[in-house]
């Protein structure tokens, strides 16, 4: 993708003197791009980009859990069933699944990214809205559905167009997708603790965080249309045909680096999404955690850090020994959240802070990592492509596959108003993912090869 000049010397152009290309053709892209720095005008927009993708989906995707259980069974609009708290988390999946490729390959292809942004999150506004209003399951699974066909593909575009805009990515992006975690962690901090503040009413069991998120989506819409241009990649010059290459994308693919990330993200993706979905229904409901959602959001604060470091750490350590300390830290908070199901346990307040704060190692050492590493396997031709594939395997099937065992494992050990649960039921709903957990580490550790940071 060519930058076009956004009034900033750092978004030109390098010019190749004509004396240096014996013959009239095009400069490769790889040679011609210069990208921007943190410190340009690019660069604080695109940061800002990133902070209102993740203010928005973190002011309801957390609280969610709770508006279900507030309706579900015989209470409030008494709506929802058992189980349907991780059957609803699989409608972000889904929307992951096939979104995400499809219009990176548009970005790649056919249209600019920053206007496919545009239509994206007027489309996820439009979702929220639906939910918002909904009167049967049925309604708010197609609505939730909807708004992550949106959101998904719209963040994986958001990462394409900052990988592709900065100087240097391996070093700049996690300085910048650090505030995309910023975003959720204002967003949790404002629904769990500014809200409640002001009016002394938690609304976390409500549907106003879901209002709060359509509006961010709409202003998210509207700071789109002054991001820098970034036009297709790949779109060929009139009378050469389109600009698909089937054998392009298909060599992508054929990498085998390449796709072992792919089927590794959507190994490990799978885990985590029954502390998605259920911890912040487990810790109002069973441990009795008051202003959840913003403490929830103190494990942004940590990934926000972590996020900063991640480039000096990956200097030091392979992407694979980095993945491999994300998947243990992943294993051992689960493991404390199954024994946390026992009341008599010791500790058991300052464990969840645990579980909370180490948050940011776990994800940030796993799901960067990986983007940092597939965006180095892909080139910056087929880049949209590429992490639309991984948001396709994290946000997708991985995400999909989780989902749907944590609902079923939901609708088996717990029932349908969470404040009836057991002990015996929490500790057996945590202990599975802690086990599938446990099993992609050992995949990892055999199977990924070391790259040559090591």
């Amino acid at each position: 993708m060519s930058t076009a000049p956004d009034n900033d010397p750092e978004s030109l152009l390098t010019v190749v003197p004509p004396e240096q290309i014996p013959v009239p053709a095009p400069v490769p892209e790889e040679v011609t791009h210069v990208g921007v720095t943190l410190r340009s005008k690019v660069g604080v927009k695109l940061a800002i980009l990133m902070f209102l993708h993740h203010f928005s989906v973190g002011a309801w995707i957390v609280t969610l859990s709770s508006y279900i259980n507030a309706n579900a069974g015989d209470a409030g609009l008494a709506i929802f069933a058992a189980g349907f708290v991780g059957k609803v988390y699989s409608a972000g999946p889904l929307g992951g699944m096939i979104s995400p490729f499809i219009t990176g390959f548009l970005a790649d292809h056919y249209f600019s990214t920053e206007r496919l942004m545009v239509l994206l999150n007027i489309g996820a506004a439009t979702a929220l809205y639906g939910a918002i209003n909904a009167d049967s399951q049925s309604t708010f699974y197609l609505a939730a559905l909807a708004y992550h066909v949106c959101f998904i593909p719209s963040y994986a575009l958001a990462t394409s167009m900052t990988l592709h805009h900065l100087k240097q990515p391996e070093r700049d992006f996690p300085v910048i997708r650090a505030c995309s975690t910023s975003g959720w962690v204002v967003a949790g901090f404002f629904v769990g603790w500014f809200w409640p503040w002001m009016t002394g009413d938690s609304i976390e069991a409500t549907s106003i965080p879901m209002k709060i998120a359509m509006v961010g989506q709409l202003l998210t819409a509207a700071f789109c249309l002054v991001l820098p241009h970034t036009p297709p990649t790949n779109r060929q010059p009139a009378g050469q045909g389109g600009g698909f290459s089937l054998a392009a994308t298909a060599d992508l693919l054929k990498h085998p680096r390449f796709m072992f990330l792919l089927a590794l993200a959507v190994l490990a993706h799978a885990p985590p999404q029954f502390y998605y979905s259920y911890l912040n229904v487990y810790l109002n409901t069973w441990i009795d955690m008051t202003d959840t959602a913003a403490k929830m959001a103190l494990g942004q604060v940590v990934e926000v850090c972590c996020m900063i470091f991640l480039p000096a750490l990956l200097l030091r350590i392979s992407v694979k020994t980095s993945i491999l300390i994300g998947l243990a830290i992943w294993t051992l908070r689960l493991c404390i959240l199954s024994a946390s199901a026992s009341p008599e346990m010791w500790g058991r307040t300052g464990w969840i802070y645990f579980v909370i704060l180490v948050h940011g190692f776990a994800f940030t050492l796993v799901s960067i990592s990986l983007q940092l590493d597939v965006d180095r396997c892909a080139g910056r031709k087929r880049r949209a492509t590429a992490q639309g594939l991984l948001a396709m395997s994290m946000s997708g099937f991985g995400s999909f596959i989780g989902a749907e065992i944590s609902g079923e494992a939901g609708a088996r050990w717990l029932p349908a108003e969470l404040e009836q649960a057991t002990s015996a039921g929490w500790h057996s709903f945590w202990l599975l993912p802690a086990i599938l957990m446990g099993g992609v580490f050992i995949i990892t550790a055999l199977f990924l090869p070391q790259d040559k940071k090591q």
